[in-house]
C-alpha cells in the first residue's frame, strides 16, 4: 500500500469522527499506519512549552505529561524551539541530538524512553501562536522522506475536524481557512469531483476544457496542501 493511499484512508477516518474521543482514536490509527505509536498535537499555544505540557489532541497519558513537566524537559527539549517554525517537516532520531553537547541529555532521555525516531511538523493555526505535531516511533527508524508531509496532512485534517466538532481553543485551522482561498470555479470543481465525476466529466458539465479543469485541480491540491485528489475531496466533504 502506498503512503498516499494510507493517508487517503486515514483522512477519511478522521473526517468521520463524531467526537473528540473518536478523533484521537482515528488520528492514532493514522499515525500507526505511518509507523508511529504515539503523538502529541497542539494548536494555538501561546508558548512553545505548552506544546508538550498542554496538548490539544494526544495519545499521551496525564502521567506521561506530568513526568515531562516535572522533570523540566520543556526547558531542555530542542524540538520545542523547532515546533514554532512555520513549514517545519523534520524527520529525526536520537542520534541527531547526541552530536551536540547542549542536547545530549535530551538524546539520552528519548533513547532511554525507547524512542527510535520521530517526526515534528508545524501545522496551521492563529498568527503568533504555536501549532505543531510530534509523532514517535518505538519500533522502527522511519526513513521515508514523504512521511513528515503525511504526518502534517493528518494533523491538519484532525485540527480541521476538531474545529468542526467544537473542540475548545482550536479555532479554524489553516486547512479549513484554505478552502476559503479557492475560487468559485474551484469550489464547483470540488463539488462535482466529490460526486464521482472525472476531470473530463467536469469539463463537459462546466463547458470548459479538460486542460483547464486539470489546472484548477492542481491549484486546489496546492492551496489545500494535500497530495491527492481523494484527500481534497474528503476535506471538502468533511467541512
Amino acid at each position: 500500500m502506498s503512503i498516499f493511499h494510507t493517508v487517503d484512508c486515514a483522512v477519511a477516518s478522521i473526517c468521520g469522527a463524531q467526537n473528540k474521543s473518536q478523533l484521537v482514536s482515528a488520528l492514532g490509527e493514522g499515525m500507526a499506519a505511518l509507523g508511529f505509536q504515539s503523538f502529541n498535537l497542539s494548536c494555538n499555544k501561546a508558548d512553545v512549552r505548552e506544546f508538550m505540557t498542554s496538548p490539544t489532541l494526544t495519545s499521551w497519558t496525564s502521567e506521561d505529561l506530568d513526568a515531562y513537566h516535572n522533570e523540566h524537559w520543556s526547558a531542555r527539549d530542542p524540538l520545542l524551539e523547532l515546533s514554532g517554525q512555520p513549514g517545519l517537516r523534520k524527520l529525526w532520531t536520537p542520534d541527531d541530538w547526541a552530536r551536540d553537547a547542549d542536547t545530549r541529555a535530551y538524546a539520552e532521555y528519548i533513547d532511554f524512553s525507547g524512542i527510535r525516531s520521530g517526526v515534528t511538523a508545524s501545522v496551521g493555526g492563529a498568527t503568533d501562536t504555536v501549532s505543531a505535531i510530534t509523532a514517535l516511533s518505538f519500533s522502527d527508524v522511519i526513513v521515508d522522506p514523504d512521511v513528515p508531509h503525511a504526518v502534517a496532512i493528518l494533523a491538519q485534517t484532525a485540527l480541521t475536524r476538531a474545529a468542526v466538532l467544537g473542540v475548545p481553543s482550536i479555532g479554524l485551522p489553516a486547512m479549513a481557512q484554505s478552502l476559503k482561498e479557492l475560487s468559485g470555479k474551484q469550489i464547483e470543481i470540488l463539488k462535482w469531483a466529490s460526486q464521482g465525476k472525472s476531470n473530463r466529466d467536469i469539463a463537459t458539465i462546466m463547458g470548459s476544457s479538460k486542460r483547464t479543469i486539470d489546472y484548477h485541480m492542481s491549484e486546489i491540491l496546492r492551496k489545500l496542501d494535500v497530495a491527492s485528489r481523494a484527500q481534497a475531496i474528503i476535506i471538502f466533504s468533511g467541512q
